[in-house]
């Protein structure tokens, strides 16, 4: 049996979780690095088999003030 890893999006407030993929790890890192290219608004994480937690991040926006 293969672990399951989760990447998981939440808005602005970062309330609520919604799990965007499941699969293995290799598969779900790359949609988390994906998730946090392509999005301009959110924030991500990826959750380990265990609901731990591995990786978070937030998305950056396109165009800056900087």
């Amino acid at each position: 049996m293969t672990s399951e890893f989760q990447v998981q999006k939440a808005g602005l407030a970062g309330q609520n979780w919604v799990t965007v993929c499941r699969g293995s790890e290799a598969k779900a890192r790359e949609i988390y690095q994906r998730q946090l290219r392509l999005y301009t608004i959110g924030r991500f994480r990826l959750v380990d088999a265990n609901g731990i937690v591995v990786e978070e991040g937030k998305a950056a926006p396109l165009f800056s003030n900087n």
